[in-house]
């Protein structure tokens, strides 16, 4: 029993005698290994087109650095090792050959470049920007390959408002944006030719139009009317004016637009009557004249001890054109007017007391004096009235009281 615990103590010891000594080989292994790598490990800085990776590596190749990155480098691709040294560190910087197309005033052409930014790539190619041209990028955004630049020139529009011309230098945009930057402002009636969403071109010139509105006032006649009517007082075929006509007043409000401080037009925008017209009345004779001559007025209102309107008492006889009646055969009046038996009854009377021409009114039926007769007419109211019906129709119609009226006094 002793023996075999001795034996068995003893492989024990030697058992973990070799575990400690392979503990102590592996650490010592590390430890050297460790301090190795240490020893030969670097950083290295690569930048690619303007982005920067930072690398900690034992090569000193710079492809094998790139490769270990990740990182290609095509053909035309450049490489900038200046500020590298292979074993310790540094720069390792890729400058990435791009294609660019350069739309420059729609005249398009095609570049290479190594550029990162948009302005640089313009600087490399020799694309020089005035102050107010315009590019379709930052100047300060990444190239990427195949990109397309749109570069618009300026050009000159010229802007008037307000008596002022102001010149403008300008790559794109409308009529509104020249206004924007010329601090020009519309006011609400305002308007521009061309119209405010207009492309703008070279030498255009805009003109601003200041449209404004005020009211204004007119003074007019407003015109009477004329209003007639029916009297039965008056013979017809003649008119009395009973009230005369006057105009009124009318006050007339326009809305006027002015355009550039002139007037362009105007719209009535009410009417005020300040004053009514008076209306004009006319009297319009409804009376049928008395048969016979005509008994037109000739402005006599007396003459010879009579006066129009007198009414007197008479006695009438009747004479015809014969030699018997007329005292001679010849048929003229003592005006003369000339008569004849058949003729159409032209109203006729003989007297001695009223003057030639006078128109009187028997009993209703008007009649002219044209003759004079025997000393027995040229008493008041005594008259011969002429008939052209013959001697015959005198004896007919013979002699009788009458109501006599003047008419007229004269020719």
């Amino acid at each position: 029993m002793t023996n075999e615990s001795r034996t068995a103590s003893k492989r024990i010891s030697k058992a973990v005698l070799a575990v400690v000594i392979a503990i102590a080989v592996i650490v010592t292994v590390f430890t050297s290994t460790a301090f190795a790598d240490s020893s030969t490990k670097y950083n290295v800085t690569i930048i690619d087109a303007g982005e920067e990776i930072a690398v900690t590596t034992t090569e000193t190749e710079p492809i094998e650095i790139l490769k270990s990155a990740g990182i290609t480098v095509d053909s035309g691709d450049k490489l900038n090792l200046t500020e590298f040294v292979g074993g310790e560190g540094g720069k390792i910087t890729i400058s990435r050959k791009n294609t660019i197309n350069v739309d420059y005033d729609d005249n398009i052409q095609t570049y290479s470049v190594y550029s990162t930014t948009v302005g640089d790539a313009l600087d490399e190619i020799g694309a020089k920007l005035g102050k107010k041209d315009k590019v379709n990028y930052s100047l300060t955004d990444s190239i990427k390959d195949g990109m397309v630049l749109q570069i618009k020139t300026a050009f000159t529009v010229s802007v008037k408002a307000d008596g002022k011309k102001t010149k403008l230098a300008l790559a794109e945009g409308t009529v509104k944006d020249a206004l924007t930057t010329a601090n020009i402002k519309l006011g609400k009636h305002d308007y521009t030719e061309p119209s405010l969403n207009t492309e703008l071109e070279a030498g255009m010139k805009v003109k601003v139009y200041r449209v404004t509105y005020k009211k204004a006032t007119k003074t007019a006649a407003v015109p009477f009317e004329t209003k007639k009517v029916n009297d039965n007082t008056l013979y017809k075929g003649t008119e009395q004016v009973a009230v005369q006509g006057a105009e009124g007043e009318k006050v007339i409000t326009y809305n006027v637009r002015y355009v550039n401080g002139k007037e362009e037009s105007r719209e009535k925008e009410s009417v005020e009557v300040t004053k009514q017209p008076v209306t004009k009345v006319v009297k319009v004779g409804t009376k049928k004249k008395a048969p016979g001559a005509d008994a037109t007025p000739n402005g006599v209102k007396s003459k010879n001890g009579y006066k129009l309107g007198d009414v007197i008492q008479g006695r009438y006889t009747h004479y015809c054109a014969c030699a018997r009646c007329n005292g001679n055969g010849r048929g003229v009046t003592s005006s003369g007017r000339r008569i004849s038996n058949g003729m159409q009854n032209p109203y006729y009377i003989a007297c001695n007391w009223l003057p030639m021409g006078s128109v009187i009114n028997v009993d209703g039926t008007n009649y002219t004096v044209v003759d004079r007769g025997g000393s027995g007419l040229s008493r008041k109211g005594r008259i011969d009235i002429f008939t052209p019906e013959g001697h015959s129709a005198c004896y007919r119609l013979g002699t009788g009281s009458c109501t006599i009226k003047i008419v007229r006094l004269g020719w």
